[in-house]
């Protein structure tokens, strides 16, 4: 089949999937909310293994993979309908491990990235504020010290008089 119809048929297969489900068509309650990210469609359009993910902890992601593997077979024929394809593919879902691993690697990256020459200046001026306002509470610490020594000679002027 052409690369390029077969990118579209995938598009197309997901963006069933997530309609079915937002739609309320899927009845199962384990099946909240997952986040398709890919498909791998066959030759001959007879399997798909999709791929997903959910926010969710390691107990309802189990539910929620059991819930999908149970409605395969209704989700398969929507599609076949709604495509019009001459055979309709069996699904297979799979958690997907991969693009949980990208999004820490591109946090890291995200982390580690050197700043930009915009960044390195603000920064510079965020420093000398933070220095400027640590000087004048020196400054106001100091005059407090003078003052007091200058109060017991008031003090004890006031006591001469």
């Amino acid at each position: 089949m052409n690369p390029i119809r077969m990118k579209k048929l995938e598009s197309e297969i997901i963006r069933q999937i997530s309609t079915a489900i937002l739609q309320g068509k899927v009845k199962d309650p384990r099946v909240f909310l997952p986040s398709f990210h890919r498909i791998e469609i066959s030759e001959d359009l007879k399997y798909a293994k999709i791929y997903f993910t959910a926010l969710c902890n390691n107990n309802e992601r189990k539910k929620l993979t059991q819930g999908l593997v149970s409605c395969a077979g209704f989700l398969s024929s929507f599609v076949g309908k709604n495509l019009h394809l001459h055979t309709n593919p069996k699904f297979s879902f799979v958690w997907d491990n991969h693009y949980i691993k990208s999004l820490d690697v591109i946090r890291l990256i995200d982390e580690s990235a050197p700043k930009t020459l915009f960044d390195e200046l603000h920064a510079s001026e965020e420093d000398s504020e933070s220095e400027e306002v640590e000087d004048t509470s020196e400054g106001r610490d100091e005059e407090n010290d003078g003052e007091s020594e200058d109060d017991p000679q008031t003090d004890s002027d006031s006591k001469s008089s």
